[in-house]
């Protein structure tokens, strides 16, 4: 059994003894279902899941600051799309881009069905990022 990478912060700052590991997946439909269930106790996911109201869960606060904040980079292959107009879009999008935006965006998408391009075309709309 693979140990999570999160291991023995979870034991030394919160106390959490982990006896067993579900591999499900990161954030996966089938690891929120198993703690639903009660089958698991907790799952691994990311701040941006917009799916945890469906299955009844909630994220819990790390007010202990055990992980570090994850950040959204835009990264792009210099030869196929590293122009200096995509740079500066990108730098555009990454000054407005939240954690907040992206967790709404997901649940457009994830929970309501919309398709992807659709939910970003408006959210660049709406933050004069695109005509």
């Amino acid at each position: 059994m693979q140990r999570p990478y999160c291991e023995p912060g979870l034991k030394k700052v919160y106390g959490i003894d982990i006896t067993a590991v579900d591999p499900k997946g990161v954030g996966t439909t089938q690891a929120k279902s198993a703690v639903r269930n009660g089958q698991d106790q907790m799952v691994l996911t990311t701040t941006t899941d917009a799916t945890l109201d469906q299955f009844g869960l909630v994220l819990l606060t790390d007010d202990k600051h055990l992980q570090n904040a994850d950040y959204v980079v835009p990264v792009v292959n210099r030869a196929r799309a590293g122009s200096p107009g995509v740079t500066k879009a990108l730098g555009k999008l990454n000054d407005v881009l939240t954690t907040a935006d992206l967790a709404s965006m997901n649940q457009q998408v994830d929970s309501w069905r919309r398709l992807a391009q659709d939910v970003a075309r408006t959210y660049l709309k709406d933050k004069g990022l695109l005509k």
